[in-house]
């Protein structure tokens, strides 16, 4: 537990901070949504150590503050693409987005490419929503998805952090086999530099699912970027190339820097 009392504590305190405002500096700068997704889970792991060694309100203000420095880089790198003030207020904001379809990821110095616009997102959620609110066991399966997720994401994030990052990518698979989401994990290659990692797995989704044409574990995919995250500090993305639905021995995933 952090303490502000003694050095290792102070330390902590520190890095806290710094992640607060690094944090906030990628949210304003690459316009990510902070009430979603990754960003709110390191947002709500930030705070709730912040609180645990009394220094949320000033975690906050750097993280407040990050924001508002990424937001004024965000608008020096719109305005050298030639945009000018007018085009931010009155533009649509797709403009934007067709002029840095690539953004940094978070910190890193690797490309982030987004797998569709939050608008996007946005929309495919409502849709999924009005299609379950007439269907009361799919909507309470569609929580139930969600809030899981959600909370697994959170506890990986909880992790504690090995010096060695292949032991922090185990941990956080050990942890996925103790709640029993995957099982029989085979790390087939990690390159730290790199950020790459090929590994094969029985999931109970495939084992659950019968027979598909195509890959279906994709909630797996999600928390291993996660996983992926946590372990190397920067966005990756996982493909799951084989699936035992597809009559595969095991499921085979790639994580990749985005």
């Amino acid at each position: 537990m952090f303490r502000r009392d003694d050095g290792k504590g102070k330390v902590d305190a520190a890095e806290l901070m710094k992640k607060a405002f690094q944090l906030g500096m990628d949210v304003g700068e690459h316009g990510h949504i902070e009430s979603v997704g990754w960003v709110n889970l390191e947002l709500r792991s930030i705070m709730s150590k912040a609180e645990r060694i009394g220094i949320a309100d000033e975690a906050r203000q750097k993280y407040k503050e990050g924001k508002r420095r990424g937001a004024a880089r965000r608008s020096s790198h719109v305005g050298g693409h030639g945009a000018s003030k007018a085009d931010l207020s009155t533009g649509p904001a797709t403009r934007v987005r067709e002029k840095e379809p690539v953004r940094k990821a978070p910190g890193s110095g690797t490309s982030f490419v987004e797998r569709i616009s939050p608008e996007e997102g946005l929309k495919s959620t409502i849709n999924v929503i009005k299609f379950t609110a007439t269907n009361p066991e799919v909507k309470k399966d569609l929580n139930g998805l969600f809030a899981g997720i959600f909370d697994l994401q959170e506890k990986l994030l909880d992790i504690v952090e090995e010096p060695e990052q292949r032991r922090t990518f185990m941990k956080c698979l050990e942890f996925l086999m103790e709640v029993g989401w995957i099982e029989n994990c085979d790390l087939t290659y990690f390159d730290r530099q790199r950020a790459i990692v090929t590994l094969q797995s029985t999931t109970a989704i495939a084992r659950a699912f019968g027979h598909s044409d195509d890959p279906i574990c994709q909630p797996i995919c999600n928390l291993l970027e996660t996983v992926g995250r946590k372990t190397f500090g920067k966005s990756v993305i996982v493909t799951e190339l084989e699936c035992v639905a597809q009559g595969k021995a095991a499921c085979r995933f790639e994580i990749a820097p985005r």
